[in-house]
């Protein structure tokens, strides 16, 4: 055995030897050969431009070597953050450059033929600036997708997070949280535990709060269908049930839920609206036996599409968008009318109408371009009329605004009612066109939020890179005509997206809006899915 290991190794080692004698004759060409010289161009990342920030129109100084050879053949190019500036002068120690009309805050950057040498940071001062009087500093560790006023000017944050500001280190702050105006952490929201799943939405009914979203449990008491109701100060309300063995179990006095998620809880004349993707209504019995004749909760369903109009102890209204003739499930008479048949959103309006969208092409069995209206009673309003095509896609996100009577929308679209609308379209009330607003080209991805202020101006987010050919990364504001609002479109980058904008008021008394959603930077800052900033 000694002797065959040795022959092998030797073998082995004239095959090495033959190897690298090979290697000594191979040739390699050169992987770099034909590739562009270099610019030349030596800039420090680290400095502060003079000025440091300024309007549209200021003119720039930045130090940088290396640029003059470029300029005079005319193939230098200087841009603030991905938008070309004027040059109005270039030396050996620098270039002179004009902020252009469009710019936003962020990186500049040398291009020639195709070649970039990045700058410093330069902020484009404008009318939206970050609010630096709101104290939250680390945001969440999850998305946010509700911001709702409550008492004395305080907001209720619902969502998937379990922590905010660093102040659910050592217990976890699941998925609720109260602030004061300002900001910070409103330890005495009684929340418990919170909840063990997503929260959507929440609605205010005789001084109870009502939440939706898609959990099971709240503050440690399971039995929860995606909906449950609190009191003011987040304690959730519960009473004594009996079981089959005659023992106390604790469980909330609002039985009734549904299989699905719930997006939206409205109030509606002393009971409760639900909105969402489910199919089904679910409500416990806790004084049923098991085969085993042990304490057992048996789960009562009723077919139920996507909305729902509950009494405020959880049982179901069944005079609201509810047929009790029709045959339903395993045999039961009684069902919901037919809704949608696809995914939903929604909105109410303040007179009882609910504006539903998504992605459905039926509704109640009528032919639907993605979107239709409903009235108090849950019929579908015929005054709404988007026309027999309305949107070509998906509708993603709907804002109306009462002072204006109009309808922001965005979404996978195309075209609504036969018009051109590239992913974005401004509605009258009675769903027709408003013509007066044209969007732009989105460019890199699409809109997937909006909303529509007072003045007319429309926040926009997604994963969009430039807008009519201006960079804009995640965050736009439009005007009324659909074209860049002048002056609100220099913040910084957004990576991630919005899902709510709450209008409010800054400490200094100044119109601000709190954002909130699912980011870790906005104006090109570290930013967990909070920030506040005021328009001017």
């Amino acid at each position: 055995m000694k002797f065959r290991y040795t022959g092998l190794l030797v073998v082995l080692l004239a095959a090495m030897i033959g190897g690298c004698k090979g290697t000594d004759t191979d040739e390699f060409n050169d992987p770099y050969e034909g590739g562009k010289a270099g610019l030349g161009i030596v800039v420090n990342q680290q400095q502060v431009p003079v000025p440091a920030e300024g309007l549209a129109g200021t003119e720039v100084r930045i130090k940088a070597a290396g640029l003059e050879a470029h300029h005079k053949t005319g193939s230098l190019q200087f841009l603030f953050n991905g938008e070309k500036a004027e040059i109005k002068a270039v030396d050996a120690e620098g270039i002179t450059a004009i902020v252009p009309g469009r710019a936003s805050s962020g990186i500049t950057s040398f291009v020639v033929g195709g070649q970039v040498v990045f700058g410093p940071d330069f902020t484009v001062l404008g009318k939206v600036k970050k609010d630096f009087t709101y104290k939250v500093v680390n945001g969440t560790d999850n998305v946010i997708y509700r911001a709702i006023g409550v008492a004395s000017g305080n907001v209720l944050l619902l969502g998937d997070f379990t922590d905010f500001d660093n102040k659910g280190l050592v217990r976890r702050i699941n998925r609720i949280v109260r602030t004061f105006p300002d900001g910070t952490y409103d330890r005495s929201l009684a929340s418990g535990l919170g909840a063990n799943g997503a929260l959507y939405d929440m609605a205010v009914v005789n001084s109870n709060w009502f939440i939706g979203g898609r959990f099971s449990g709240y503050a440690q008491r399971d039995g929860l269908s995606n909906i449950t109701k609190l009191s003011s100060q987040g304690q959730i309300d519960t009473v004594a049930a009996e079981t089959y063995e005659h023992k106390t179990k604790y469980v909330s006095t609002f039985n009734g839920g549904t299989n699905g998620t719930i997006l939206n809880v409205y109030p509606s004349n002393g009971k409760v609206i639900i909105a969402g993707n489910f199919s089904y209504y679910l409500s416990r019995r806790y004084d049923q036996p098991s085969y085993q004749y042990k304490d057992s909760v048996v789960i009562d369903s009723v077919d139920v599409r996507s909305l729902a109009r509950l009494n405020v102890d959880g049982s179901l209204d069944k005079t609201w968008r509810f047929d009790p003739n029709a045959p339903g499930y395993k045999g039961q008479l009684g069902k919901s009318l037919p809704g949608p048949n696809g995914n939903i959103e929604s909105l109410m309006h303040t007179d009882g109408k609910i504006l539903v969208w998504g992605q459905f092409t039926k509704f109640d069995d009528a032919s639907m371009g993605y979107i239709t209206r409903l009235n108090p009673d849950g019929s579908i309003d015929q005054s709404f009329n988007p026309g027999k095509a309305g949107a070509d896609d998906y509708i993603f996100h709907v804002s109306y605004n009462a002072v204006l009577n109009k309808y922001l929308a965005v979404g996978r679209f195309k075209k609504f009612n036969g018009e051109a609308a590239n992913y974005m379209v401004l509605l009258n009330y009675d769903g027709s066109v408003d013509k007066s607003f044209t969007a732009k080209t989105f460019e890199g991805d699409i809109p997937v939020y909006c909303k529509l202020l007072n003045d007319g101006l429309g926040v926009i987010s997604g994963g969009f890179k430039s807008y009519d050919g201006a960079a804009r990364n995640g965050f736009l504001i439009t005007d009324l005509t659909g074209g860049m609002a002048p002056g609100y479109n220099t913040i910084g980058n957004l990576s991630g997206q919005l899902y709510d904008v709450y209008e409010t008021k800054s400490a200094d008394d100044k119109r601000a809006l709190l954002l909130v959603g699912i980011f870790y930077l906005f104006d090109n800052q570290i930013t967990n899915n909070i920030v506040r900033v005021t328009l001017d």
